[in-house]
């Protein structure tokens, strides 16, 4: 841990309350003020040391990262998980509103607002839990049914007497099949979304299709066989998919609810003036839009800010990045396309901010990367997100969360504000 020992900095100990932690705090700072003689790097230590230990969750993380499992006793099992800390979740709060000016604007010319032309839709996410849980019932319910219905018809008086003898123990063998099949889905990763089992629906269709073909088209048992073996063949499927879709809005729903910004643990979004004017109004005006903070794109290199609305991710960049592993105006169509490369079901675009557009800029709108004047940039960033509709894509959303938290990124001890404009 790079971090300095908080509490000894302040003279306190780990178990000392905020009220002793505040004392020891204007203690210190009185002590070391460099107006009265003190060392000014030993003030900033200070100041750094009273932001971490004031705030309960920075004190928190502090605690966990350094005395570990005797923090956990303190804090509990569920808060000393290192998946609960690898990303972490800011609130970029909203520009204040602007007074109304009683001023006559008759004839005036009224610049609009880029906003002001968005197409305002009810904000659904994503894939829909009742969608999930509806598909899993009625495949339950039409394999349950189709199978009752099939033992009925084969145990019925006209049946012959192979097949009521074969009945039960063929419905047996689908349901031990059925079971076997859900147990393994209920016990698998949800961590990606399951593909149809193609392969599997194509041997029950053909079984089904024999069966029909063999009792006869005009008899009810082939097809009630052939259906309780299709829904059967499908219905593992569905509980997978269901699981997944309740693991997605567990993981990533409770996080959209509280921050609309993320990023590694340890950091803190930053951004110039101009560029945090643009991020507070696209995330204002845009409902659905979220902010990822040093998002890595390749091996070594990460993006200072990515925006996602549905399942449009926009990159921004500075022409020169703050940090070698910065993405700057130079690889930012590498990191577009690595990007693009690892989320297939997003649309990735990139948008170098300059200061004053240089002459050279590229030209061309369907081209992947884009040089704007970040005083104008959000009319043209928030429109082509905005074009996505205010929909949360939780696949991609939580792609992104866990490449934060897969791909180790250096931490930092700065604890500046939020982004501010």
């Amino acid at each position: 841990m790079n971090e300095p020992d908080h509490y000894r900095v302040l003279g306190v100990s780990p178990q000392a309350p905020r009220s002793e932690i505040q004392a020891a705090y204007r203690r210190r700072l009185r002590d070391t003020h460099p107006d009265r003689g003190g060392d000014e790097a030993e003030f900033h230590l200070v100041q750094q040391s009273w932001e971490t230990l004031s705030h309960p969750g920075l004190r928190r993380e502090y605690d966990l990262l350094r005395f570990g499992r005797r923090a956990a006793r303190r804090y509990g099992k569920a808060a000393a998980k290192p998946s609960h800390r690898k990303v972490r979740g800011w609130n970029v709060a909203p520009a204040a509103e602007p007074r109304a000016q009683s001023l006559s604007t008759e004839g005036a010319l009224v610049a609009v607002p880029w906003h002001a032309r968005l197409r305002r839709v009810r904000p659904v996410q994503r894939p829909s839990t009742w969608v999930a849980a509806a598909g899993s019932s009625a495949a339950f319910a039409l394999w349950a049914g189709a199978g009752l219905w099939f033992c009925a018809a084969a145990l019925s008086a006209d049946a012959s007497l192979f097949l009521r003898a074969l009945s039960i123990p063929a419905a047996l063998a689908v349901v031990m099949i059925v079971f076997v099949q859900t147990s393994r889905a209920l016990r698998s990763r949800p961590d990606r979304s399951p593909s149809p089992p193609t392969g599997r629906l194509v041997l029950a269709f053909l079984f089904a299709a024999a069966s029909v073909w063999l009792a006869g088209p005009g008899t009810a048992w082939g097809w009630y066989l052939g259906v309780f073996v299709v829904a059967g063949a499908g219905l593992a499927w569905t509980v997978r998919r269901l699981r997944w879709t309740l693991a997605l809005r567990s993981s990533v729903g409770a996080a959209l609810r509280q921050f609309n910004a993320f990023g590694p643990a340890g950091t803190r979004p930053r951004a110039d003036r101009p560029t945090g004017k643009l991020l507070r109004e696209v995330l204002t005006n845009l409902p659905a839009a979220r902010l990822f903070v040093a998002l890595p794109a390749t091996d070594g290199t990460r993006v200072p800010h990515a925006i996602v609305c549905g399942d449009r991710i926009a990159l921004l960049c500075a022409p020169v990045g703050r940090d070698s592993a910065d993405v700057d105006s130079v690889n930012l169509p590498e990191a577009v396309k690595a990007l693009d490369a690892a989320l297939p079901d997003a649309h990735v675009q990139g948008w170098v901010l300059w200061p004053t557009l240089p002459e050279t800029a590229r030209a061309g709108e369907s081209a992947a990367v884009h040089d704007v004047a970040v005083g104008q940039a959000a009319a043209d960033i928030g429109l082509w997100l905005a074009a996505a509709g205010a929909v949360y894509d939780l696949p991609v959303l939580q792609s992104l969360r866990m490449r934060l938290a897969a791909i180790p990124v250096p931490r930092t001890q700065d604890r500046s504000p939020v982004v501010r404009a």
